[in-house]
């Protein structure tokens, strides 16, 4: 039960309010989870790539770089955005301050990414990349329930937008 059973006592909808705070808490952590499996994917991908002779030179302009190159870029810039966002929202925590905003970013982004980013990294590993000989089939399936629990991607927005903009949860659904 959530509060208590009547709606004149002060305490009546505090139950709901405590279980929304929870995901203050919750939510960074399932962020790091992504992170952390997003992590282990990028690197598995971009080793497996540089014994293929695939490895990137940050110094070329990106025009110059082929699409799997490109790819691996984009998996590490989307990796660490998340994990930027993930560190803000557990920071603010830790010094005692409400990151409920932080909290729905970090999880939003994080689930976001690590979809992307063992989705790509299978791609790019070509027909191992599906085989069960290697763990990146199994990182993209864990991907999925981090993007979907501690509230999915639309609910997060939806937290996003109407703190943003100042919209109760009347007036923005």
């Amino acid at each position: 039960m959530l509060g208590t059973l009547d709606p004149q006592q002060p305490a009546a909808n505090k139950g709901f309010k405590g279980a929304m705070k929870t995901f203050d808490a919750s939510r960074p952590a399932v962020a790091a989870s992504a992170m952390g499996i997003a992590r282990a994917a990028l690197e598995f991908t971009r080793d497996k790539l540089a014994e293929e002779g695939i490895v990137l030179d940050y110094t070329k302009p990106r025009h110059e770089l082929t699409a799997i190159e490109r790819d691996l870029m984009e998996m590490e810039v989307r990796h660490k955005g998340a994990w930027l966002l993930t560190l803000r929202a557990v920071g603010m925590m830790a010094h005692g301050e409400s990151n409920r905003l932080a909290a729905s970013m970090c999880k939003f982004r994080a689930g976001e990414a690590v979809t992307w980013i063992t989705q790509k990294g299978v791609e790019l590993l070509g027909p191992m990349g599906y085989s069960r000989e290697w763990l990146a089939e199994k990182w993209m399936r864990d991907a999925k329930i981090n993007d979907i629990y501690e509230g999915t991607k639309q609910i997060n927005q939806l937290i996003i937008a109407r703190s943003i903009l100042g919209y109760s949860r009347r007036e923005l659904k």
